[in-house]
């Protein structure tokens, strides 16, 4: 002790912590929590997109492998302030903060960021600038076209809505914008971006361009073709750029949901146990390629055209 004094030794109190961790039973220890924040108008809502909750368990999985858990946290609740939330999450001591998708694209959160370690999924929240993760659309929408162009077809067009494209950063566009650049003008198709489903537009965009395959986001396009009479892929094929569950009955990208969960809260616990709080000077993005999936929607490699 006396040698200890001298040498200006102070006591460190995460050391402390750890070692009074390891000296407490097992069974009564309890994980340090990560907030999931959601953002929709009712608790449960967010629970209808697959692409959400997708995500949400892989963050609860990987979570469990760090000795983390992820307490889910309703952010748009009546009377929720971001100064109150700030308040309840730093009452319980919580730390680690997974800002979840918003509903709407270009959204705005406020809390008091300097007493947490913040990371976004995906680009729906513009401000302030968080570290995030998030699939590579770009990468996504080339994908796709490559895949497509392997099974015979040569004239894809894109459709989808337009906040849909607003929320992954005009990353689709690009990437489709992009391919179209590459192509001789006869075979150019361009994009159809709406604010709602119109059939009678989508069907005229057909009808015009003549596109031999579709990519979206959405389903309601290969609904649409399929009940207007087109047989789909004898006559126009179909890719998803957002292929969630692996028995889907369409050909399109896995966007790889639950590893960017899990990514977004490797990035949360390496901040908390590096002390590194606030907003970031530099934001960090990590994007995961997508992986292309067949599916009856498409002709098979190979495949005569007709």
């Amino acid at each position: 002790m006396r040698l200890a004094q001298e040498s200006g030794y102070s006591r460190d109190p995460l050391v402390s912590s750890l070692m009074n961790q390891l000296r407490t039973s097992k069974r009564n220890r309890t994980a340090e929590k990560i907030a999931y924040l959601t953002w929709w108008d009712t608790p449960d809502e967010w629970r209808k997109a697959p692409n959400d909750t997708s995500g949400y368990t892989g963050a609860c999985e990987r979570a469990r492998e760090l000795g983390y858990e992820i307490e889910e946290v309703w952010a748009k609740a009546p009377g929720l302030s971001g100064r109150r939330l700030t308040k309840i999450l730093h009452t319980r001591s919580i730390r680690g903060v997974i800002v979840g998708s918003l509903p709407r694209p270009k959204g705005h959160v406020s809390l008091d960021w300097d007493h947490f370690a913040p990371v976004a999924i995906g680009h729906t929240v513009v401000k302030p600038d968080l570290h995030r993760v998030s699939h590579s659309h770009f990468q996504g929408m080339m994908l796709a076209l490559r895949s497509l162009k392997h099974r015979g077809y040569s004239r894809v067009g894109f459709t989808s809505l337009a906040d849909q494209s607003e929320r992954v950063n005009e990353g689709w566009l690009a990437g489709f914008l992009m391919h179209q650049y590459s192509l001789p003008t006869g075979r150019r198709v361009p994009p159809l971006l709406a604010s709602s489903w119109d059939r009678k537009k989508f069907l005229q965009w057909i009808e015009k361009h003549r596109p031999d395959a579709v990519v979206s986001n959405m389903a309601d396009p290969l609904h649409i073709l399929s009940k207007s009479g087109f047989r789909v892929p004898e006559d126009i094929g179909y890719a998803s750029l957002d292929r969630i569950q692996s028995d889907a009955p369409f050909a399109g990208i896995d966007q790889m949901r639950k590893q960017i969960g899990a990514a977004a809260v490797e990035m949360a616990v390496s901040h908390v146990e590096s002390n590194k709080y606030g907003l970031p000077t530099h934001p960090k993005i990590i994007n995961f390629d997508g992986v292309w999936m067949d599916g009856p929607t498409v002709r098979p490699l190979g495949a005569r055209r007709p």
